[in-house]
């Protein structure tokens, strides 16, 4: 008989290393993201994520947990690469109006290989989630119009799937 899982709940500051060292030897890592900055594919209440170590080049679209230093600060933080400038990635959260600061890919811990969102496993495979993933990217640089657009769509379909 199978055992579950553990389920620890602890902050990714006191599991860093446990959590690399998970990663680099091709394990798999399942944890839920905080905060709102992934909205509407993620939540903070009961979504999760699974995490496998990243490619030695992560395509634009990927999603990544990654360190961030910026203002002397150090955060984690999981959200969409959307462009690759002079060898460094820009991130951004999708309901970010702005981008994180360029980090190098050092500082990538793992990358996003599939995800729950409201009860339901979600491969990043399907057509729907590389059209969502193909919009993210196409439209940071414009984030709040696109944020707009992604409201009033959001809002249409609330409608029409009563």
């Amino acid at each position: 008989m199978d055992e579950a899982p553990k389920k620890l709940h602890t902050s990714l500051y006191e599991v860093e290393d446990l959590l690399t060292e998970k990663l680099v030897s091709g394990g798999r890592v399942t944890f839920s993201p905080k905060g709102v900055s992934m909205l509407p594919m993620l939540r903070a209440e009961g979504d999760s994520v699974t995490l496998v170590r990243p490619p030695a080049r992560i395509k634009k679209g990927t999603v990544a947990l990654f360190i961030s230093e910026a203002d002397g600060e150090r955060k984690y933080l999981l959200h969409r690469l959307v462009a690759v400038k002079n060898g460094e990635y820009l991130f951004c959260g999708d309901k970010r109006k702005v981008c994180d600061p360029p980090v190098s890919a050092d500082a990538v811990i793992g990358v996003v290989d599939g995800y729950t969102s409201r009860g339901r496993e979600h491969s990043l495979r399907e057509p729907w989630y590389r059209v969502y993933s193909a919009w993210m990217v196409a439209t940071y640089r414009i984030r709040k119009t696109s944020l707009k657009i992604q409201d009033l769509v959001y809002r249409l379909w609330k409608k029409i799937s009563r």
